[in-house]
């Protein structure tokens, strides 16, 4: 009995797992800006492509509270700074309210 409620868990994590993953990945670009928020949020960061998707045309946003948030923070400022080229994967569904545009909740960011 503990196996099929075990199986039954996993079976019911992986769909979990495999529902959330409705990410859109932007154009090949870099960052043209970045801005922090000390207090909206708790620390909310957006950042905005140069060449942005049609998605998620304002941008991107990080929650402070997310586990990935600091690596993800190294990440776009480094970008930034160096005008290194990234693709940004966004979640369309999760818009940030702190503006009026689009910004997505950053899923993942890669150097390309």
């Amino acid at each position: 009995m503990k196996f099929w409620a075990a199986l039954v868990f996993g079976l019911m994590s992986f769909h979990s797992y495999a529902v959330n993953q409705n990410y859109i990945g932007s154009t090949v670009s870099t960052i043209k800006e970045v801005t922090s928020y000390s207090e909206y949020g708790d620390g909310d960061v957006v950042f905005k492509l140069a060449s942005p998707e049609a998605t998620c045309p304002s941008g991107y946003w990080l929650r402070k509270t997310d586990p990935g948030f600091q690596a993800n923070l190294s990440m776009v400022i480094a970008a930034y700074q160096a005008k290194t080229s990234v693709m940004a994967f966004g979640l369309p569904d999760e818009v940030w309210s702190g503006s009026k545009g689009k910004y997505c909740r950053m899923y993942a960011i890669s150097y390309r």
